[in-house]
């Protein structure tokens, strides 16, 4: 029987471990320049990062360009770029109240909820509001992450704000993810739970698929 070619789907990015690496080196990179005040360094790293994923989107040659572009304005123009160095924890805060949000608008599964019927299939009411309210909690915990780093931006100096507004962005949505965790034992006692071993890779899958089925309707909306 002949083999059928399997065409990729061009609405999901490629994911090749050397970007990934490469990901997580900028994002390192960006984290230690900002906490230590080194300004231009970090905007140049945002431009080596808003490159990187314009080629982990299948555009090298744009990436590439967008990158050299970038961090030759942000050395050379460096007091007109400022403005730049705020902008990945800002970005990755609305992201991901965005990404929470528009899973609560009408049509759509909320996205905790989607999450809970990984454990429990047969989903009852109850658990399916507090589903529901908890991912509204979830887009306003990031939505107030990024409006505290935003008034912060001009009243502090960048090493300040940088710790700040990176150790809140650890601390809040830690504290909301396991003091729920354990509320939610206390709350459905009756029910039973998964692991954190369970959850946490069931957040993952929930998520990617997310992502990928809103990629998919973006590109069939486009004309």
């Amino acid at each position: 029987m002949p083999a059928v070619n399997q065409v990729p789907d061009p609405t999901v990015p490629a994911r090749h471990p050397v970007l990934i690496v490469l990901w997580l080196v900028l994002a390192l990179a960006y984290l230690t320049a900002s906490a230590t005040g080194f300004r231009m360094l970090a905007t140049s790293v945002v431009g080596l990062m808003a490159g990187a994923l314009l080629v982990a989107s299948g555009r090298p040659v744009a990436g590439t360009a967008a990158a050299v572009t970038l961090v030759g304005l942000c050395v050379y123009f460096s007091a007109y770029m400022q403005f730049i160095v705020y902008a990945p924890p800002l970005a990755a805060f609305a992201f991901m109240a965005y990404f929470f949000y528009r899973t609560l608008r009408p049509g759509s599964e909320p996205l905790i909820t989607r999450v809970a019927r990984m454990e429990h299939p047969d989903l009852p009411p109850d658990m399916a509001r507090h589903a529901r309210m908890l991912t509204w909690a979830w887009s306003l915990c990031f939505a107030l992450l990024f409006v505290v780093a935003l008034v912060l931006a001009p009243l502090l100096q960048l090493d300040v704000w940088s710790k700040w507004v990176h150790g809140l962005g650890y601390i809040l949505p830690g504290a909301l993810f396991l003091g729920e965790y354990t509320y939610r034992h206390y709350r459905f006692r009756e029910r039973p739970h998964g692991s954190l071993l369970v959850l946490i890779p069931n957040i993952v899958r929930v998520s990617r698929d997310a992502a990928v089925s809103s990629g998919r309707r973006d590109t069939e909306t486009c004309p």
